[in-house]
């Protein structure tokens, strides 16, 4: 989708760009030290594109540009971010799962500059926003004055196409993939098409962009795990089992842009992003329980004489589970702006809504059997293994219907945000700019949920009872057959959520979903106030030129909050000052120097002042508690940050770059989900919420190079590559217990390499991308260990591309090559005060292999 670049010509959309002054150098980012014609193509002409971003702009940033995802296997923004230096990924479900800058997930989310988001989150989900739209992605690690407010870890922009960004007449691309998927054994398929012209009227030029992108993946996540142990003298675990977790996910993504140029320094603009995410899935669950029958033999650790490593257990009563979800979110972001200069003076005004809608559904029911006798080693090479006689576990006469979870929830969200801009050119002294802006927002929030009841049945009904539709057979051989568990028996997750109410009437329901619980209502109301100055600077140093932007953003936020009886308003301000500063110490070496200050308010969710609890049920006591909740916290406060940053660059080519970077951030309220003990009608629950805490710190290096050997002879000279590493490590408070604990999610090393040949029509790219081990969350509870710490883990992908002709490209991506498996283990000190380290989780993901072809006109 991608057309042939000129070096002297690359095309940056000005709405990415910080300020406008880094958009303004960035547009001649690509111009060439000599006047010869270069014309690039394809992986070359995108990594030019990003090096010359970075290069040209006041503040440090990273960029990707839509060649380099269109030649990687990345299907969505997130995927495609885990190619950036100092981004982390986690992945889930087929794809990323999240993003974190430098190991901090508290990104602010742009789209062309503009504030977006998915539900009641501060931030858009990368993951519904279809590569194949995009035109570039911004990763912006330190802040401007004019930058929209938000992101503790920093800034990403994602730059959709415009239809000024071709050159003139009709443009007509499109590609579309067939996907094969090794675990979830299933065919999957990805198709987009772009039409986009220009041309002049009577009225001046315009230009129409429309394209559209369908992306439909179905795919299969494994699970093998240990709960959290509890018993004395020796503790076993609650539960053990394993789950398949498979789905089928539909995007939809449509960008319409329009933009008309009625004089040469006038432009209007009108954009329109519509997303639809759709994902049935399920998550099918063997559950063993240890201690529901007669224990005849435990033995311990070795190391841990309190945790059992093994028991037997007779007549032990067994569940499995079906767990059917119907997910789904449509997004729409319309926007309207003009942008006038004359002379020295620059304004510009956008006017932009947003709404977002996400609707989910589920419905739950445990059948269980009685499995004579059950053996579990805990610990089998750090994955659970259970081995069960005496039971048939594919007769369904043996399974007796349990327990019913029936629940749904809604949840809006809509924002008008109205921005102003203005910009004048000061001359050729100290100050070569002075910019000024107002913004203001007016969001409004509505959560809606059922309580996630139990519902019990009367214990009289078997699967063969029911239609032979109304149940299914599991797969085998769950994480490459470590668990040990072969085929077994639960309800059909289709039969679920389409004969919904025959399966209530089996627990003695009444027909109907059933009703919202006022309880679990929450709106909030959230207007905010911004007003910036800064001015962009430059001078020189002896023989050394200076340049940077300097300044300030202040915003008063006001937050109007009701949830069930509960409600709260915050009023509070905030003076976030910053500098950016670049010297030239050579033609192609630059050190760049950055302080700010930044905020990120809570998440909606997380000031919901409400609590779900639900009880442990047929699973078991966990360490005396009656069961376990989650809720929100109403006093939170927004995440403070003061960044410190220093970047030294050197670009001995166009597509030849060698940079290291060094951050420092102290955070004060840093939002960690902790779990405590909560009392309701007598009975004791362990209940997480958000909180703040306080004192932190994360600080790290950088370092990046990228270079294609065009010294080298003949077919040799299309070679290429790309690495890059960070380390980071940071602290808090724990607002529990006190003391310092490491920052969670952010792994102390990361690395990317990527190698790459392009020549003779041949792209190709091999990509490696690792981490160390990071904190998955503290307080899990249970006598071991009750952190949990994920240890490190890589994966490698492979894309190669062949041009047919100019306009036919064919296409092979994997990815996951290397099978890869996820470990994450309790470690540290649990409820008795004794030390251990013990496995939880063993998950494997699908290889996927994709055969394609791209056109354009």
């Amino acid at each position: 989708m991608s057309g042939v670049a000129q070096a002297q010509t690359a095309q940056v959309n000005a709405t990415a760009q910080s300020g406008g002054d880094s958009a303004d150098s960035a547009a001649t980012a690509a111009a060439p030290t000599d006047n010869s014609e270069i014309i690039v193509t394809g992986v070359r002409a995108s990594l030019m594109s990003a090096e010359n971003i970075k290069k040209n702009a006041i503040n440090i940033v990273d960029s990707i540009v839509a060649e380099d995802i269109g030649k990687l296997p990345d299907n969505t923004v997130s995927d495609a971010l885990q190619r950036v230096t100092g981004v982390q990924i986690t992945r889930a479900a087929g794809e990323a799962s999240s993003v974190q800058i430098r190991g901090l997930p508290n990104a602010a989310t742009l789209v062309n500059g503009l504030e977006t988001f998915t539900g009641t989150g501060r931030a858009v989900s990368l993951g519904d926003i279809p590569a194949e739209l995009v035109n570039g992605v911004d990763v912006y690690k330190t802040s401007t004055p004019d930058l929209i407010e938000g992101g503790v870890a920093g800034v990403i922009d994602v730059r959709l196409r415009r239809p000024f960004d071709f050159s003139d007449g009709l443009h007509v691309a499109g590609g579309i993939r067939g996907i094969y998927s090794d675990q979830s054994d299933k065919g999957s398929y990805v198709g987009s098409a772009l039409v986009s012209d220009r041309w002049q009227t009577g009225l001046g030029e315009m230009g129409l962009l429309v394209s559209v992108s369908y992306n439909r993946r179905k795919y299969q996540d494994q699970d093998a795990f240990d709960y959290v142990s509890t018993g004395d003298p020796v503790a076993i675990p609650n539960t053990v089992g394993g789950i398949y977790a498979g789905g089928d996910r539909e995007r939809t993504g449509v960008n319409v842009a329009y933009q008309w140029r009625p004089s040469s320094n006038l432009e209007i603009h009108a954009d329109g992003l519509y997303t639809k995410y759709r994902n049935l899935y399920n998550n099918s669950y063997f559950i063993g329980i240890p201690g529901a029958g007669t224990i005849t033999s435990t033995t311990p650790y070795d190391d841990y004489d309190f945790l059992a490593q093994s028991t037997t257990t007779t007549n032990a009563y067994t569940l499995t589970s079906m767990q059917a979800y119907l997910d789904q979110t449509q997004n729409y972001q319309g926007n309207l702006g003009a942008r006038w200069n004359s002379g020295n003076v620059t304004i510009s005004s956008e006017l932009t809504y947003n709404y977002s809608k996400i609707k989910d559904r589920n419905v739950i029911v445990d059948t269980s059997f009685n499995a004579p006798s059950m053996t579990i080693d805990y610990d089998h090479g750090g994955t659970p293994n259970v081995d069960i006689s005496g039971v048939d576990m594919t007769d369904p006469s043996n399974y007796t219907l349990r327990n019913l979870f029936d629940n749904h929830s809604l949840a809006t969200s809509k924002q008008w945000a109205w921005r102003n801009d203005l910009k004048v050119d000061t001359g050729d002294g100290f100050f070569k700019n002075i910019k000024i802006g107002t913004r203001f927002t007016h969001r409004e929030v509505v959560s809606q949920a059922t309580t996630s009841t139990q519902y019990a049945s009367d214990g009289t009904t078997t699967l063969d009872m029911l239609s032979s539709d109304a149940y299914t057979t599991s797969p085998t051989g769950l994480v490459k057959g470590a668990l040990g568990v072969g085929q077994y028996l639960t309800m059909d997750p289709d039969y679920l959520l389409s004969h919904t109410d025959a399966i209530r009437e089996l627990f003695g329901r009444a027909d109907g979903d059933p009703a919202y619980d006022p309880n679990n209502y929450f709106a909030d109301t959230e207007d905010t106030y911004a007003f910036y100055g800064q001015f962009q600077y430059g001078f020189n140093l002896g023989s050394i030129p200076v340049t940077g932007v300097g300044g300030a953003r202040v915003v008063n936020t006001v937050e109007r909050l009701v949830g069930g009886t509960v409600g709260s308003k915050q009023n509070y301000l905030n003076v976030l000052p910053s500098i950016n500063a670049k010297a030239e110490l050579a033609d192609n070496l630059f050190l760049r120097l950055a302080w700010g200050k930044t905020v990120t308010r809570p998440e909606f969710a997380s000031l919901n002042p409400l609590v779900s609890y639900a009880p442990s049920g047929d699973t078991g006591l966990n360490g005396g508690y009656y069961g376990s909740g989650s809720g929100g916290n109403p006093d939170l406060t927004p995440i403070k940050s003061t960044a410190y940053d220093a970047s030294l660059e050197f670009y001995p080519s166009r597509s030849t770059s060698l940079t290291a970077a060094g951050f420092y951030r102290s955070i004060d309220g840093y939002i960690v989900t902790y779990s405590a003990d909560e009392y309701i009608d007598g009975n004791k629950y362990l209940v997480s919420r958000p909180r703040n805490t306080h004192d932190g710190k994360l600080y790290g290096v950088e370092v990046a190079y990228q270079q294609f050997f065009d010294f080298l002879p003949g077919a040799f000279s299309g070679l290429g590559v790309q690495l890059n590493g960070t380390y980071s490590d940071g602290t808090v408070e724990d607002p529990i217990n006190g003391g310092r604990e490491r920052v969670p999610d952010v792994s102390h090393w990361s690395y990317n390499a990527v190698a790459m040949y392009e020549k003779y029509g041949i792209s190709a790219r091999l990509a490696y991308n690792w981490r160390s081990s990071y904190v998955d969350s503290y307080n899990s509870g249970g006598v071991q260990g009750n952190t949990i710490m994920v240890k490190p883990t890589g994966q490698l992908d492979f894309s190669a591309s062949y041009d047919l002709t100019q306009n036919v490209t064919l296409t092979f991506n994997a990815t996951n090559i290397t099978d890869r498996t996820y470990h994450d283990y309790f470690v540290g000190t649990g409820s008795t005060g004794e030390t251990s380290v013990t496995p939880r989780d063993t998950r494997t993901y699908d290889r996927t292999f994709e055969f394609g072809a791209r056109f354009k006109f």
